[in-house]
């Protein structure tokens, strides 16, 4: 259910903001043009606070959201859900700790969730489909992610997806460990880069 709404000016454009609170989850949709008509493009992206606000070099959260928006804008029309998810669901301290154990023992994300006796990830997107759903959000979609558990989500919910786009981001020394991670680890559609 959509609490409240606004419109946004932002450095891609006009955004229409929307709160949904669905049962004891909540997430924003961030809508730009006409969703309800032919293929908008759509993306379920995740906080990430250090990539985000603090420009952290060690993942591509950051260029993933902004090369969205601008795609959404050429695009003409599309909506991002932002889940408040951070660290694949466990949180901001627990993001905190892992980082902390990847630093000190020199292990991927995957390893430092595993030494924590947590799963590689804990979202769901209950939320994130249940906020499609409140914005009317066309049957057929352009999808952007290198997710294969959010296509999933997506394609459960009954969207057709027509297309997979993965977001356009900068392969650097910084983020390349939590890449090769993604691809070798969690599945993810990751073939921009040689990953070994």
């Amino acid at each position: 259910m959509i609490t409240h709404s606004t419109l946004l000016p932002l450095e891609y454009g006009t955004f229409k903001i929307s709160y949904h609170k669905l049962a004891s989850d909540s997430c924003l949709s961030i809508v730009y043009g006409d969703i309800t008509k032919g293929q908008p493009i759509v993306r379920i992206h995740s906080s990430c606070l250090f990539g985000e606000a603090l420009h952290g070099l060690d993942c591509d959260c950051r260029q993933q959201l902004d090369a969205t928006m601008k795609l959404i804008r050429r695009h003409g029309n599309g909506v991002v859900i932002y889940q408040f998810a951070e660290g694949r669901g466990i949180g901001i301290e627990e993001k905190i700790r892992a980082l902390e154990i990847q630093r000190t023992q020199k292990v991927d994300t995957v390893e430092a969730f595993k030494i924590m006796n947590l799963p590689a990830d804990l979202r769901n997107y209950d939320a994130p489909i249940g906020a499609l759903n409140d914005i009317a959000l066309a049957n057929t979609v352009i999808f952007v992610s290198q997710n294969p558990n959010k296509i999933k989500a997506i394609e459960d919910a009954g969207y057709i997806i027509d297309e997979i786009r993965p977001p356009t981001v900068d392969i650097t020394a910084h983020n390349m460990p939590e890449l090769i991670a993604k691809k070798n680890k969690l599945g993810y559609l990751i073939d921009n880069v040689a990953l070994t």
